[in-house]
């Protein structure tokens, strides 16, 4: 069990906020009766190297950040959802809605995914729902779940949303996470991870991987996560080397992988490995099932020079058909760019292994050379993300850069995008004592040039699973916590 002074800052605003009186609105204001709580906490997560290639199937590592979102839920009496948003940290008004259960229901069975897309996006002032009733959603349907009555959920959150550090999938997972717990239903991590992703996928519209859902569910404070996403599985730990770390710095320009960008690069990824299949099976050779198989030999061999840079949808339609991906959809005026999104995931599952090589060889950290080649597969990484995808901003650029020229002379050795890109955080990797000098100052120079207050993401804490859930029950003297 975590002691007291481990316990991650949203929980101990979680219990300040608790034992306010329901007459005081500052605190929970009548959401909560004097019945047990139920409470997980999942953390943000930093992604350090791999992004986007996920989907393509590549290894991927990836951090967890001190930053989470905690969900605490009541039974209640009737069959409604009554869901409510805090922002942790900061003065805010909180946001409330409520969904019937029946909403979820009919004809005896469950209503299509579709439907409840279509529910959540209805009222835009209630869209944010979909990461929270969605994942109720999916996971009632996918686990056959029965809920007769429905409960009291706040979702209080210190992770900021549309800035790259995977804010739905801790929304999504601790929701889940948390219903698991409630309904006592036994559910595998890497089971649970998906179900993250089918709910960002079918209900929020996101052509995510699964990525982020894996890293904060199983993700352990202080290390890093080896995930090998075919489909998804935790393949081990990896050390950081010893006096080094990693932190975010948030450009503040917003970012979605909702968004057109994020789902054109996903489109071409799949464009690519489509007439690449082709090619092989023309070869006699059998088809891969995701891009990553593929070597960076192979592809620059056999496939790099035949793929178009471009292609117009309707001309790639007529010609193969399909994509092959049941996640986006191919529009017919649209022109999608096809080498580089190709490209990059096949460079960047090579780049992963290498970098995770690089900070073993380093993990006394006195190795410099290891900790400048580990750098290096960063700044490539950032560069195919720009070149090949174009999925980076200037003022990531700017922040990447400012990184670069500073150097291992000051104790700094790599930085990219993460995550979807465009915007966005830019993850660094340093010594501690040279993140907390330079980045301060990066940050400075990057206000008088944007006039952007950047935001710094650094600690690190536990993932779902290691975190586990606490239940508050009423006593004689007010809430008392246990396991």
């Amino acid at each position: 069990m975590l002691n007291e002074r481990e316990l991650p800052r949203e929980i101990t605003q979680f219990e300040a906020l608790l034992k306010k009186p329901n007459s005081d609105p500052t605190g929970f204001a009548g959401l909560f009766s004097s019945a047990e709580i139920l409470v997980t906490r999942v953390p943000a997560r930093l992604d350090v190297m791999g992004g986007i290639a996920d989907y393509s199937g590549s290894h991927v590592c990836e951090g967890v950040l001190g930053r989470g979102v905690v969900i605490a839920l009541q039974p209640r009496t009737d069959r409604t959802l009554r869901i409510r948003t805090m922002q942790a940290f900061r003065r805010s008004l909180p946001v409330e809605t409520r969904i019937p259960l029946d909403y979820f229901e009919m004809g005896g069975g469950f209503v299509s995914y579709e439907q409840v897309r279509e529910l959540c996006k209805a009222n835009p002032l209630s869209s944010w729902a979909a990461y929270v009733g969605g994942s109720i959603f999916t996971l009632l349907r996918e686990e056959s779940a029965h809920l007769p009555f429905g409960f009291n959920l706040l979702l209080l959150s210190g992770v900021p949303m549309n800035v790259g550090i995977g804010s739905s999938a801790s929304t999504e997972i601790a929701t889940l996470y948390c219903l698991q717990n409630y309904l006592q239903l036994d559910i595998s991590e890497s089971r649970l991870a998906r179900l993250g992703q089918l709910a960002e996928n079918l209900v929020v519209g996101a052509p995510c991987g699964i990525m982020d859902q894996i890293t904060v569910t199983s993700g352990r404070q202080g290390k890093l996560t080896h995930i090998l996403c075919r489909p998804g599985s935790v393949m081990g730990e990896v050390d950081i080397p010893q006096g080094t770390a990693f932190v975010g710095i948030n450009s503040m320009v917003k970012h979605s992988v909702s968004g057109v960008e994020y789902g054109s690069v996903r489109i071409g990824a799949f464009m690519g490995k489509r007439i690449i299949n082709q090619i092989r099976v023309q070869n006699g050779e059998k088809p891969v099932e995701y891009l990553t198989e593929i070597t960076v030999d192979s592809f620059e061999k056999h496939y790099r020079d035949v793929l178009p840079e471009t292609i117009v949808g309707r001309e790639f339609l007529a010609r193969y058909g399909s994509h092959d991906d049941p996640i986006t959809t191919i529009q017919p005026d649209a022109t999608y760019r096809l080498r580089g999104p190709t490209e990059h995931p096949v460079y960047e599952n090579h780049r992963v292994l290498e970098f995770m090589e690089h900070l073993k060889a380093a993990a006394s950290g006195e190795d410099e050379e290891a900790l400048i080649a580990a750098g290096e597969c960063m700044f490539a990484s950032h560069e195919s993300y720009r070149d090949n995808c174009l999925l980076s901003v200037p003022e990531v650029d700017f922040l990447v850069e400012a990184v670069r020229s500073r150097g291992p002379q000051a104790g700094l050795y790599g930085a990219k995008i993460t995550g979807g890109g465009s915007g966005g955080t830019v993850a660094v990797f340093g010594r501690k004592e040279a993140l907390a000098r330079e980045i301060p100052a990066i940050t400075r120079e990057y206000k008088r040039l944007t006039g952007l207050d950047a935001e710094i993401f650094e600690g690190t804490s536990p993932g779902a699973i290691e975190f586990g859930a606490f239940r508050y029950a009423f006593g004689p003297t007010g809430w008392i916590r246990s396991l």
